[in-house]
């Protein structure tokens, strides 16, 4: 056991490990040396015995240091039959005396099926409808009318396009709508994913921007079950039209078709949030 207290002499002077080690293997001969010069140096430290380790005082103490109950079950795995371990068990089940007993958790009310309404919008019971095309959330009321009883009542209010802005914003720093503070208007894409042609023509859900045709066309061109009671009539999008910096892009749900209009006209706003 000599060795351990040549080892700490070499600590204690500071002597290191430099030359002990070559190829990262202890150098016999080298060690050999060194002990010798440490037992003529120090006669009375070398022939010390090594002390002893008491491991499972010294776990118990970083036990009872740390305190939790996690480093208790950790001192009974690696000594369930030690000395302290009958002190650890009385500890863990004061520990789980002094616990208050979990609350029993209520049963959550199960969800109402969400209908699919012609196979596009995904009805959330709250006035909202999520288009699973294309994942985008819209209100079903324009500004100005309350979802009430299944259906939107009330008058879509008309708004200049820079007040449809700011009546989004207003809306999300005040209450939100449905759970959600981002409701914005729709950009025109966003928009024209609205336009239902009941007579497929062009298209039946008429993203192309141009009129829908053919006889016996039901109007508003939207689908009328998702988005009750929607005024006939012009909605803002957040699009600038072209070059013409004074106009905005908006769809007119007369017959589907894509305008542009001034800036100060008033116009109906249905509210979106998601995408872009």
């Amino acid at each position: 056991m000599r060795g351990y207290n040549w080892l700490m002499g070499l600590v204690l002077l500071g002597v290191g490990w430099s030359g002990l080690v070559v190829g990262g293997e202890p150098d016999p001969e080298e060690v050999r040396r060194r002990m010798e010069k440490y037992e003529r140096d120090f006669p009375s430290e070398a022939s010390k015995p090594a002390p002893t380790v008491d491991y499972d005082h010294e776990a118990w103490k970083a036990a009872t240091e740390c305190g939790a109950a996690a480093c208790f079950r950790a001192y009974l795995e690696d000594y369930p039959k030690g000395r302290y371990a009958k002190m650890a068990r009385a500890r863990l089940e004061s520990e789980s005396e002094s616990r208050p007993a979990a609350a029993e958790r209520p049963t959550s009310p199960s969800r109402p099926v969400q209908t699919l309404l012609a196979d596009r919008y995904r009805d959330h019971d709250d006035g909202t409808v999520t288009d699973v095309r294309t994942g985008l959330q819209w209100m079903r009321c324009s500004l100005g009318q309350t979802w009430r009883g299944g259906t939107c009542v009330g008058e879509a209010k008309k708004h200049a396009w820079q007040a449809a802005l700011g009546a989004a914003k207003a809306m999300n720093r005040q209450e939100g709508y449905a759970g959600y503070r981002d409701w914005r208007v729709p950009t025109i894409e966003e928009l024209k994913t609205l336009v239902y042609c009941s007579s497929g023509q062009p298209k039946t859900w008429n993203v192309t921007g141009e009129t829908c045709k053919g006889d016996n066309l039901e109007r508003p061109t939207l689908y009328q079950p998702a988005f009750p009671n929607t005024p006939g009539l012009w909605y803002w999008s957040s699009s600038i039209h072209g070059d013409l910096l004074d106009y905005v892009s908006n769809v007119s749900f007369v017959d589907g078709h894509v305008y542009a209009d001034n800036k100060v006209s008033g116009n109906h706003v249905r509210l979106v949030r998601g995408g872009q």
